[in-house]
C-alpha cells in the first residue's frame, strides 16, 4: 500500500466502526487526521517526528561490538529496529518521542562553550594557514544525532571559518567515527555522556589546549578520549 494511503485507509476504518454515541470530539480528531493524511507520507513523518526525537540515529551498528560493520540506513534506538521496516502507521503513532535528551547535551555543551572553554582561550590565538594570519578562537555549536559538536575556528567577514579541532559530547555511539575511533569511544563509556577530541596534533601543540579539555571534562565529570 502506498504510504499516503496507510493512514487514510486507517481513519476511514475507524470512522465506520465509530460507535454513534461516542464523543464528537473523537470524530472532530478523526475528520483532522483524515484531512492531513494525504500529506502524511513515510518521508514526512520521517523529517518532522523521528529526526528530531532522541532514538534516532542515521545509521547504525548491526552486529554487538562489530564497529566495522555499518547499516547505513536509519534506526530507531527504543524499537532498535531500522526505520524503513515499520509502517508509516506504526512510525505516525508511536509514542516514544522525546527531545529532553538532545536538549540537555545541547545546554551542556553551551556551558562548556560560555563557562570552560571562552574565558580559557580568550588570550590565544588561532592561526589559520590559509590566511597567513592569527585570529582571536570563536566557537560554534552543531547538534547532531545523539550528540554535539562543538567546533574552535574564528570570525572571518561575519563567517565562522572551521579549523580541524571538533569536541564532541557523546550520549551515545553511532557509525561515523571510524571503526578503530569506535571502538576507544565504546571503551570509554559508562552510562553518562563523554568527550572526544578530534583534532591534528600540531593544532593542538600550538594551541596548548590538552590540559585546559582534561581540566574541563575532570570538571563536568566526564571521561575524554583523544582521536
Amino acid at each position: 500500500m502506498d504510504s499516503r494511503n496507510e493512514i487514510a485507509s486507517a481513519v476511514k476504518e475507524a470512522k465506520k466502526n465509530l460507535d454513534e454515541a461516542a464523543d464528537f470530539r473523537v470524530a472532530d480528531a478523526l475528520d483532522i487526521l483524515e484531512g492531513m493524511a494525504p500529506f502524511l507520507d513515510r518521508e514526512a513523518v520521517v523529517k518532522i517526528k523521528c529526526r528530531s526525537c532522541d532514538n534516532y540515529a542515521s545509521s547504525s551498528f548491526p552486529l554487538s561490538r562489530d564497529f566495522y560493520a555499518v547499516d547505513e540506513g536509519e534506526y530507531c534506538h527504543n524499537r532498535q529496529v531500522s526505520i524503513k521496516n515499520l509502517t508509516v502507521s506504526k512510525l505516525a503513532s508511536c509514542a516514544h518521542f522525546s527531545l529532553q535528551a538532545s536538549l540537555d547535551l545541547t545546554d551542556l555543551g553551551k556551558k562548556i562553550m560560555e563557562e570552560d572553554l571562552a574565558p580559557a582561550f580568550k588570550e590565544r590565538k588561532l592561526y589559520d594557514r590559509s590566511k597567513f594570519a592569527s585570529y582571536s578562537v570563536a566557537f560554534r555549536l552543531v547538534p547532531m544525532p545523539g550528540m554535539v559538536c562543538i567546533q574552535l575556528g574564528h570570525e572571518v567577514n561575519g563567517c565562522f571559518a572551521c579549523s580541524d579541532i571538533k569536541i564532541y559530547l557523546v550520549r551515545r555511539l553511532d557509525p561515523g567515527f571510524g571503526a578503530e575511533a569506535s571502538l576507544k569511544i565504546s571503551l570509554a563509556m559508562k552510562g553518562g555522556p563523554i568527550m572526544v577530541v578530534k583534532s591534528g596534533l600540531q593544532t593542538r601543540r600550538q594551541l596548548d589546549i590538552d590540559y585546559v579539555l582534561d581540566w574541563i571534562a575532570e570538571r563536568r565529570k566526564m571521561d575524554i578520549v583523544y582521536l
